[in-house]
């Protein structure tokens, strides 16, 4: 059975949103909120990736202020252009990513590990527990490290490490 995009509109979990059905502004605070023409929605917006990874520009839910989906965008192609823009400034801040370029010192302690690193945006201090799944890898090569704080950094390539840095992350790659 094929669904139509108006029977997808009634369910929140499916319900495709473009610039026809909905829109986005900020609050006085300065706040991301989106407001759907049926007046089924208007408040906060938390965006996110449903392929953080790879389409950074597709697939982007919209979510309430409980987590729960009200809608998908399918392309960012499809909202007007101001909402485009302030949904790619959204996203901008929340996956914000340091690239690593070289590990500086990486000290286990107590469960943890200790970062010291050069990033593409300076040198950068953070702690990562349970090493071994704080690590994704993206690829054979790619991968990124999450912090306790939920902050993420990548390693674009570990090919590309300095033999001292690829010796300090080798044990747990």
């Amino acid at each position: 059975m094929n669904s139509t995009l108006n029977e997808m509109d009634k369910h929140p979990r499916e319900r495709l949103l473009t610039g026809e059905n909905c829109r986005f502004y900020k609050t006085r605070e300065g706040l991301l909120a989106a407001a759907l023409s049926d007046g089924s929605y208007e408040g906060r917006a938390f965006l996110s990736l449903a392929f953080p990874f790879q389409l950074t520009e597709e697939y982007i839910a919209l979510q309430d202020e409980d987590k729960e989906e009200i809608g998908m965008i399918r392309r960012l192609s499809d909202l007007a252009e101001a909402d485009r823009e302030l949904v790619r400034e959204e996203l901008k801040i929340k996956y914000f990513t340091p690239k690593i370029r070289k590990i500086l010192s990486l000290t286990e302690r107590f469960g943890t590990t200790r970062w010291t690193v050069e990033t593409d945006r300076g040198k950068q201090f953070f702690v990562v527990k349970d090493t071994y799944k704080s690590l994704i890898r993206v690829s054979a090569d790619r991968l990124f490290v999450c912090d306790l704080d939920g902050c993420r950094y990548e390693i674009e390539s570990l090919k590309a490490l300095d033999r001292k840095s690829f010796s300090k992350i080798e044990l747990y790659v």
